[in-house]
């Protein structure tokens, strides 16, 4: 039977920067490694909206990117 190992995990932000020439919502995304693999998934949020009320741009999306090993 397979196995998997979390690696780490990545707190990407996409903060809404205006419109294209379409009119369609323009994203510019950040993302902060070597966050803790067990963090909360309130943890993330509450660090997310710390950032983003110091940033330039209104906070679009937030995602959470784990990486595993699957050993087996």
């Amino acid at each position: 039977m397979a196995n998997q190992i979390k690696l780490s995990t990545t707190l990407r932000l996409d903060f809404e920067t205006g419109l294209n020439e379409k009119g369609e919502i323009v994203f510019k995304r950040k993302s902060f490694t070597n966050i803790k693999t067990d963090a909360l998934v309130d943890q993330l949020s509450a660090t997310a909206k710390a950032i983003a009320s110091v940033q330039n741009y209104p906070m679009g999306e937030v995602n959470r990117v784990d990486t595993n090993a699957i050993i087996g």
